[in-house]
Parts: structure tokens; sequence; C-alpha cells
């Protein structure tokens, strides 16, 4: 990924997207494989992940990422407004169902996925904790330092966070049950749609892909598998290998 420093992405037209630079962060891979999908160009612009972001926070008002930023409008910073973002600027391929009963069941499915409360934020508190089991330079730990504080991590809130992936899991696994005895592999309707892309990133939180695909730290892909107390439903990894060989390039790029 080029990426572009923030001083110069702001004299820039067009779409401006911040992405965590040097790490597969589900946030910023769901966003930058929602443009590419519509082939909407965009500039990539650095956000290092748990740091201050001065430069960022100044231009965006946010610090994390991803943050679209489309011509002169106000900066993008939740999944909802990102996806929406893009089905405006291009409509087709659409990502989001035309009814509403469709677009609940979607857009609920990506919140037990990647909302505060759902599979990443939990799956985060353990990672936190996995970063600092596995960084003893200070210089190293300072990242789960500023995320701990950031999220409320603690040792506790990471054992019960564990329950709480694990329902969602089983929920997300029953959901492509139920959809494939209706003779669909997919999340929602008879398609792909916003849900299917946002569980294939989602999913490295769980099952990282191989090295020559997710060429990601050895520390952070030891903190992204999951723990052996946290089964994964295989039915879930074949979806996102079959997401992935449909609709989205590899290897990740970050």
């Amino acid at each position: 990924m080029d990426y572009v420093n923030v001083e110069d992405a702001k004299n820039e037209n067009g779409l401006r997207l911040a992405l965590t630079m040097g790490v597969p962060g589900p946030w910023s891979q769901a966003a930058k494989y929602i443009f590419e999908y519509k082939n909407i160009p965009y500039i990539p612009v650095t956000q290092k992940g748990g740091r201050d972001n001065p430069e960022l926070f100044a231009w965006t008002g946010h610090r994390n990422a991803p943050v679209a930023v489309y011509e002169d409008e106000a900066p993008c910073v939740g999944w909802y407004e990102i996806i929406m973002l893009a089905e405006r600027i291009a409509p087709n391929p659409g990502l989001v169902p035309g009814a509403s009963a469709a677009r609940a069941e979607m857009f609920g499915l990506i919140t037990e996925i990647a909302s505060e409360g759902g599979f990443a934020w939990l799956r985060r508190l353990s990672l936190i904790g996995m970063l600092f089991a596995t960084s003893d330079d200070p210089k190293v730990r300072r990242t789960p330092e500023v995320l701990a504080a950031r999220y409320g991590y603690s040792k506790a809130a990471a054992v019960r966070a564990e329950a709480g992936c694990a329902d969602i899991l089983n929920m997300l696994a029953d959901r492509l049950r139920t959809q494939a005895a209706g003779g669909s592999e997919y999340f929602v309707g008879d398609g792909f749609t916003a849900a299917d892309l946002y569980w294939a990133t989602f999913s490295q939180l769980a099952a990282p892909m191989a090295e020559d695909l997710n060429p990601m730290p050895p520390n952070l892909r030891l903190a992204y598998q999951a723990p052996a107390t946290l089964p994964v439903d295989p039915l879930l990894i074949t979806h996102r290998d079959m997401i992935y060989e449909r609709h989205l390039s590899l290897p990740l790029d970050f």
C-alpha cells in the first residue's frame, strides 16, 4: 500500500481513506475492500494504530481508522457511514439489499461483527492481552497500553469477552446453515452483500489466512489466532475463503 501523509492528502480531491498502516486491521480492511469492490479510486492515508495521530485528528477530528473523506464533505468514520458513502458514489455494484427486511438483516449481522460489543470489539480485548504477554520491550508495550486504556481492557473483561465471541460465532454459523438450507451461499438473500465482506475481513481475528495471503507480523498473528477455548466452526472459514476467491483481492494489502 502506497500511503500518503495527512498533509499531502488534505490538498487532494476525490476520496481520501485513512487506514491503519502495517497491520490487517479489520475495520480498515473492510473499508478498503468496499471501495475496491465498487471500483472507487481512493488515496490511502497513513494512520498508525495505537498512536495519537495528531495530524489526522487535526484534519478529521478522529485518531482511529478508517476515516473516509470525500471531496469537501464531512469525514465518515463508522462502518455504516462508510458503506452508505460508497453506495452513494457508486450504486453499482451494490452491497446493500434493496428490500428493507433484507437490509435490516444485513445491518444487524454487521453490527454483531463490527460494532461496540460485537465480535471484533470483544476479540480485541483478548488480542490486547496477548500483546501484553508477548511484548517485553517497553517501546513495543506502548501500543497495548494505549489500547487497553482506550477500550477498557482487563483480564476479567477478556475472560467475559470470550463467551460473547462464542455466542456471535455460533449465531453466524447457524445463519449460514439456514441460508444453505434455502439454497444460498451468502449471509443475506442470494448474493454478495456487505455482511459477507465484513465477515471475510473480520474473520482474520479468529483464523488468520496463511502468511502468503496475510503477511502479518508473527506476534500479531499469534494474537489474532483464536484460542483453543474459542472454537471456530469450519463453515465460517469455508465461507470466508469463498468470498475472497469470488469477490475480494488477495493477498491482503496493508
